[in-house]
């Protein structure tokens, strides 16, 4: 922990005087903390769409706004959470998105009581804005709050209890909302009463313990990163823009590679039980697919755990670098559709897909500090937009050229950012800092 406790004599965010390693560490375990609640709760919105779509009768397009009204949220929250961060501190921009966080979830109280897919939607997007308040301040302040070389260690720790998060949120709802009964068969309405009333029940547990955290939150004060600290000293923040820190390469190149990279991580999964369900052969049936497809989520998270202590001892660029050309080479060998070993191949890119989106972000921020970093943080919680976008793209690609072609385009993506995690990030690296 030695990379978390540097930061020993930074000021504490609301004033006060200089805190201590145990302040800072004790910091680190409650936004990591953090980590783990928005994983699991985000990852719900993800297994109650198919059930949602199944009891309101929804079609495709219909249903597809759950992810519209996700990503569009982060999309738009980003910048006005920065803000609110250079107003009041990561404190504030912590705080604000709890709030919204637990809103949301008390909004599904009244959109399952009325039955109403519309104002779930409402609630989705208002608990994404305040998931994206915590990741655009929690990635950064993770990152920051000690020294530069165990940025990369950080924050992939943090998101390794996110990942913990994605795995066990979905098998809690296996458990409470039981079997999916398609309309017209007997039973229906009893069944959709149920599930409404057992995610209603989920959201209220949600809400409560997030009104809990933001107490937590609201009487803890949260040390200040170096960066900051110095600002706070100075009296004077850095004056750094987005327009000055495009100027940076190496920042201008991690944005496109976080866009490419959560992209693909996104349609990946997206895509993964139609390839096994063609490829795996003699046996595959939907419920086998989906139980790979936990795998692969379970070898994502540990890719992670596996592979932050590696960060302390090596650079974790190159780590990156080689993650990410191994993830194109088991990419092309899925585009082959060698059968079961393709299908393999696909569920253990995902052990090395793991550290992807952490590793950037901080490679990204790599010698912008103070309220710089949280501009920076912005620009980089915006990028998660690709997961939008380019999995529309593939899929696009897969109804005209087959899924293979799909996965084929996938690999010059893991390159860029293989490219980028061995020289791209270290362009203009020294004049920038």
């Amino acid at each position: 922990m030695s990379s978390v406790t540097k930061d020993a004599q930074a000021k504490p965010s609301g004033g006060g005087g200089k805190t201590t390693g145990s302040r800072a560490t004790l910091a680190i375990v409650l936004v990591t903390s953090l980590f783990f609640i928005w994983g699991l709760t985000m990852n719900l919105v993800n297994a109650l769409n198919s059930p949602f779509a199944n009891y309101m009768k929804l079609d495709s397009a219909q249903a597809a706004l759950l992810q519209v009204a996700y990503y569009g949220a982060y999309f738009i929250m980003a910048i006005p959470a920065g803000l609110i961060a250079k107003r009041f501190g990561y404190k504030g921009g912590v705080v604000s998105g709890l709030f919204l966080f637990a809103l949301g979830a008390f909004i599904v109280i009244p959109a399952t009581n009325m039955a109403s897919y519309g104002l779930f939607l409402f609630a989705m997007f208002v608990i994404a804005l305040g998931a994206a308040s915590l990741e655009t301040n929690c990635n950064p302040y993770i990152t920051k709050l000690g020294d530069e070389k165990g940025e990369s260690f950080r924050i992939n720790m943090a998101q390794s209890f996110n990942g913990v998060g994605n795995i066990i949120g979905p098998l809690i709802l296996g458990q409470i909302l039981g079997t999916t009964i398609a309309p017209g068969k007997p039973g229906f309405e009893e069944a959709k009463t149920q599930f409404l009333a057992n995610t209603r029940t989920i959201y209220i547990v949600i809400g409560v313990v997030l009104v809990v955290v933001l107490a937590i939150f609201a009487f803890f004060k949260l040390p200040t990163p170096p960066g900051d600290a110095e600002e706070e000293a100075s009296g004077q923040a850095s004056g750094e823009t987005f327009a000055t820190l495009l100027k940076r390469p190496y920042f201008t190149l991690g944005i496109i590679a976080e866009f490419i990279f959560i992209g693909l991580q996104v349609a990946g999964m997206a895509i993964f039980s139609a390839y096994a369900l063609k490829h795996w052969g003699a046996g595959i049936t939907a419920g086998l697919a989906a139980t790979m497809l936990s795998i692969l989520s379970l070898l994502f998270t540990i890719g992670r755990f596996v592979t932050t202590p590696l960060m302390a001892r090596f650079d974790p660029a190159k780590i990156l670098g080689v993650y990410m050309t191994i993830s194109a080479v088991l990419m092309f060998v899925v585009f082959l559709g060698l059968g079961k070993v393709s299908v393999i191949a696909f569920m253990v890119a995902y052990l090395f897909i793991s550290i992807g989106y952490p590793t950037v972000f901080s490679l990204t921020l790599k010698g912008i500090k103070g309220s710089a970093a949280k501009t920076g943080s912005s620009a980089l919680v915006m990028s998660i937009v690709g997961a939008a976008l380019i999995p529309l793209l593939l899929g696009v690609i897969q109804d005209a050229a087959g899924i293979e072609i799909a996965t084929l385009v996938m690999v010059p993506g893991f390159l860029y950012v293989a490219w980028y995690a061995f020289w791209g990030s270290r362009i203009g690296l020294k004049q920038g800092k």
